[in-house]
């Protein structure tokens, strides 16, 4: 049985003064002694010491730190609160009593969270630098940016995508802060800012990415012409995406019935009432529809629309009964429908376009062949005056004059989208995504005079490379041979093909040249899966969060590839990281011990 504090105390308070006075004054002399300023203090240090032996690890072993950061990781990883962390392993602790390493782990909220910014966050940066820096010459890489909003602050992710035999198409966070200058001048010194302090430079720079405002691709004073001025070869990898996105919006302002707003006021209708939800699902039930909740279209996002309109048609009867015959306008509901069919079937195109360019495989050596084969589809539907299966039905039972007027407005949303499309993007050859065409290897061969054509300001030798080419050639033979099956070769991305291609011979300078095209991206997906991230970490409920946290969580999110358990084997095998670890540790131990004294 543990002697009570109070009672070590005045044992202690007897032995020093070497009285027996408690002899005579007996339990009164001890709560005397109890309520004095010292006992006081001496019961705090002993309090908070306790705490301190359950939150600090003495003399962890190399298998302790490494669990109890491979602890912190998945924490990241997984998007939990450093708290219900430290809780789970508390339970473990006390669940495991066999676990001589669970016994010593410790990750309190504080420890964690210091580990993140100083530990994990500046090692995964510190990896992303070596791979840029480990060949003769360093790699090309390609910048995006982007703008967003948290609250009253306006934050700015700084991203590279880069080519590697190994890992093949990368794309990592180097840098996230907060700017609230949003000029061209502001984010251009947030690029070098952020790029000096780990040691990298503007002319590794293969392409500057980001979504298509005038901030970023203003002809005279935007970030584009000023990152130009330091380096002249940086090509505008501006997002495709956007284009897509932008070319609906356009091409829907030639629509009489604006399908979006229909979208936007049913929504309305029914999300502010619980009472007109469960009405809605009882003239669901009368007319023999499953229910299906309306979803929400936010006219930002690029991909939210068409699955709300998916969703009114699949809904369109119960819906027409509850809103729309109640207000006698039967024949304009019909003709509302039939919009609404061909907005459906036409934007299955747009979204399959969208997320072709979104894909992580897709490179800028496939944006042509996508925007192009976009174009060839869109003239097709509209020279056969195709608008839809279910929307020539419902044509048919319109009045010849409504008929007429729809087929004349969709030919106009056609050619809207089909002039804008070509607006923005070159579908000459004059474009230099055209040149990259080959680099897919769809041909099955690589021709020294497409290579020729692509680049030529990298330094390398032409006479190499050609013999290089012919080299690539062959072994490209030997490949698509090797797999059993044609298809299965051609299912494969641009990326992996080249991987192994390098990996199966030595090809230095055609590796440069596949390095810097591959560096540049298809579209500014990587920098809005950012955001999405943000906001998943930075909600309400952990308000109080630094940016600097936030930021270093990001880092470890998207900088890190493996699973839990891989991380704890390449852990082990770290040492400096083990050592920065246990550095954060010892500096914890001492900042706590300072307070207790």
């Amino acid at each position: 049985m543990k002697t009570p504090g109070w009672e070590k105390c005045a044992i202690t308070h007897i032995k020093r003064t070497a009285l027996c006075a408690v002899c005579h004054g007996g339990l009164t002399d001890i709560n005397q002694h109890a309520s004095t300023g010292g006992h006081m203090m001496n019961m705090r240090g002993v309090k908070e010491r306790g705490t301190l032996d359950q939150f600090v690890v003495h003399q962890a072993t190399a298998e302790v730190t490494a669990a109890e950061v491979t602890h912190i990781y998945r924490t990241v990883k997984h998007g939990l609160s450093y708290n219900s962390a430290d809780c789970a392993l508390k339970l473990t602790v006390r669940t495991l009593n066999d676990s001589s390493i669970a016994k010593k782990m410790s990750c309190g909220r504080t420890k964690a969270e210091t580990v993140v910014t100083d530990v994990l966050s500046p090692k995964a940066i510190e990896e992303v630098i070596k791979k840029l820096k480990s060949g003769a010459t360093p790699l090309p890489f390609s910048l995006h940016t982007d703008a967003s909003n948290k609250g009253n602050r306006k934050m700015f992710p700084l991203a590279l995508q880069f080519f590697t035999p190994e890992a093949g198409v990368a794309n990592k966070i180097l840098d996230f802060v907060e700017n609230p200058d949003e000029s061209a001048e502001g984010i251009v010194k947030i690029i070098q800012s952020s790029l000096e302090s780990v040691g990298l430079s503007l002319d590794q720079v293969s392409a500057f990415s980001a979504d298509n405002a005038n901030v970023n691709y203003g002809i005279h004073n935007s970030v584009f012409t000023k990152l130009k001025e330091t380096n002249s070869e940086i090509l505008r990898g501006n997002c495709h995406a956007h284009i897509v996105h932008n070319t609906v919006k356009k091409a829907l302002d030639k629509l009489s019935v604006d399908v979006e707003n229909i979208v936007l006021k049913i929504y309305s209708f029914f999300s502010t009432s619980a009472k007109r939800r469960e009405s809605l699902k009882e003239f669901c039930e009368f007319c023999d529809v499953e229910f299906h909740d309306i979803l929400r279209h936010v006219v930002t996002r690029w991909l939210s629309l068409n699955p709300a309109i998916t969703c009114l048609l699949q809904n369109w009867d119960p819906l027409k009964s509850y809103l729309i015959n109640a207000a006698g306008v039967e024949g304009e509901a019909d003709v509302v429908e039939v919009y609404l069919l061909f907005c459906n079937n036409v934007m299955c195109l747009f979204e399959e376009v969208v997320k072709k360019l979104e894909k992580n495989v897709t490179t800028s050596v496939d944006l042509y062949s996508i925007m192009e084969c976009f174009l060839k589809r869109l003239i097709q539907r509209r020279d056969d005056g195709f608008y839809g299966y279910l929307t020539r039905q419902k044509l048919q039972r319109l009045s010849p004059s409504d008929a007429d007027g729809a087929r004349q407005e969709f030919t106009a949303f056609l050619d809207t989208a089909i002039s804008y499309v070509r607006q923005w993007f070159d579908f000459s050859e004059e474009n230099w995504l055209f040149h990259l065409q080959p680099l897919s290897l769809a041909s099955g061969k690589i021709s020294f005079d497409d290579m020729e054509k692509i680049i030529e300001q990298l330094n390398i030798s032409m006479d190499e490379l050609y013999e290089e080419c012919v080299t690539a050639t062959s072994l490209l033979e030997h490949l698509t041979k090797e797999h059993q099956e044609k298809e299965k070769w051609q299912s494969k991305g641009t990326a992996e093909k080249w991987m192994e291609i390098f990996q199966a011979a030595d090809l230095p300078n055609m590796q440069a040249v596949v390095s810097f095209v591959l560096s540049i991206p298809s579209s500014t997906g990587f920098e809005e899966r950012i955001f999405s991230l943000m906001k998943n970490k930075w909600t309400d409920v952990r308000n109080k969060c630094s940016t600097e946290l936030i930021r270093s969580e990001l880092i470890v999110s998207l900088n890190y590839d493996m699973s839990c358990s891989e991380f704890y084997s390449a852990v082990l095998k770290d040492k400096q990281l083990l050592t920065a670890a246990r550095a954060q540790k010892i500096q914890m131990e001492k900042v706590v011990s300072f307070h207790i004294m």
